[in-house]
């Protein structure tokens, strides 16, 4: 009987067969990876990018509420350390042609309800006869020298931290002046005196109630009924690089880039603000690897031919410029909240005349995208085919890294600066 059995062909031939199925399986399964590597490093930098743009939108369409248009945005003011004189590319604290740029606002904080009406006898805060609640209270008395005191009568959990901007305003909002909280006394409920900063020239969110040249003369509104404090919301967005926390003794990793939120309180109680990099842990995280942040301000050009544009490139657009370090100018002629809009005043570069902010984000991925190979260097810092962001032209110090850049931008307008009057609901 002859034996059954596998010619040492036919077992090649099957081997050969079963190595080149497992090949196919094993290149599939590698393939299919390497692709959910690739889609993981794009949802997680698409999420960092969303959490961003939701955050700047908020927020910047609501600067300027309830403020003087020219002090909505603050161009020379937090964070910065000369804003005595007019702006040139060699003071700019903002702009930046070859790193991520700031963007600093102040919005009245709109939590507050005052339950008066157009007829009501007080036309502001009146804890008797139209009582404010949320973050606005009534004015129970002031000084005008210093040291500059507000005494209020404040109810359960109001907290004023240090670094806190505040905004006075007579009966209708009338003649709004800003200061920024240095020191409390008094528990809430009950009265409560905030210690303001002295007035410092050109620095608008220390104006306080002042007396003329270190008098007691001061407007003579304040001392007429209706005298509110409202909250104001201080916003400076940046970019700033974050070692990631580890275990003990492990190896420290590379930092990563984050979108920070800097609100200029002292949260800790610790008696330092985040300002020039006091206290860090004051700080808001917003949108991991965020490498890139790049603002332009939005002008309203004229109806007619003139008069021309006051930026850099006449595209009445301020920072778009590649190469070329420019921002809003609060030296620049202003116009006033009741100057007509057709005055030259509204053509300038002065900040009140912003009527849109225009953010552009870059986002990198976490991880290195291995997938690509060992020569992928990593995505350029700027978009295909482009060799700026606004005006950033130099990004030498940016690290490719194999790392994965996904580019995103946003448009805000910005209503409050067009406001005409001053008012208190």
């Amino acid at each position: 009987m002859k034996n059954r059995g596998f010619t040492l062909i036919e077992v090649m031939v099957g081997a050969v067969v079963a190595i080149l199925v497992i090949g196919v399986v094993m290149g599939t399964f590698l393939s299919q990876q390497r692709a959910m590597q690739t889609l993981d490093l794009s949802r997680e930098a698409s999420g960092a990018g969303r959490d961003a743009l939701l955050s700047l939108q908020e927020t910047i369409g609501r600067a300027g509420y309830g403020i003087d248009p020219r002090y909505a945005f603050d161009l020379r003011v937090y964070n910065c350390t000369n804003y005595s004189v007019a702006t040139t590319a060699a003071n700019a604290c903002r702009d930046k042609v070859d790193a991520p740029d700031q963007l600093v606002f102040v919005e009245r904080d709109p939590n507050y309800y005052w339950a008066g009406g157009p007829t009501t006898t007080f036309q502001g805060c009146d804890d008797t006869n139209a009582p404010c609640s949320g973050h606005a209270w009534q004015v129970t008395s002031f000084t005008t020298t210093s040291p500059y005191r507000v005494v209020i009568n404040a109810r359960t959990g109001d907290r004023f931290p240090i670094g806190q901007v505040v905004e006075i305003t007579c009966a209708k909002g009338a003649n709004p002046q800003m200061g920024t909280v240095t020191a409390v006394s008094g528990n809430p409920p009950g009265s409560v005196t905030l210690t303001l900063a002295n007035p410092v020239t050109n620095n608008h969110y220390t104006d306080n109630i002042q007396g003329a040249s270190g008098t007691t003369l001061h407007d003579a509104c304040f001392d007429g009924n209706g005298v509110s404090l409202f909250l104001v919301n201080r916003y400076r967005y940046f970019v700033m690089s974050i070692v990631p926390q580890q275990p003990v003794g492990a190896p420290v990793p590379p930092a990563e880039p984050w979108l920070m939120l800097d609100r200029g309180l002292d949260y800790n109680g610790n008696g330092t603000t985040p300002e020039n990099g006091g206290d860090n842990s004051d700080l808001i995280p917003i949108a991991r690897g965020v490498e890139g942040f790049q603002v332009a301000y939005l002008l309203k050009p004229p109806s007619g031919a003139t008069p021309a544009a006051p930026d850099n490139n006449t595209n009445w657009i301020i920072g778009d410029s590649p190469g070329v370090v420019e921002e809003p100018d609060p030296f620049a002629t202003a116009p006033l909240q009741n100057t007509a809009d057709t005055d030259a005043a509204r053509f300038t570069m002065h900040p009140a005349n912003i009527r849109g902010v225009r953010v552009r984000l870059t986002v990198r991925s976490l991880l290195k995208d291995l997938a690509a190979g060992a020569a992928f260097p990593g995505d350029p810092a700027v978009p295909a085919g482009q060799t700026s962001i606004e005006n950033r032209n130099d990004f030498t110090t940016v690290t490719l890294g194999q790392l994965r850049r996904y580019f995103s931008s946003v448009a805000v307008a910005t209503p409050n600066l067009n406001s005409k009057d001053p008012f208190i609901f």
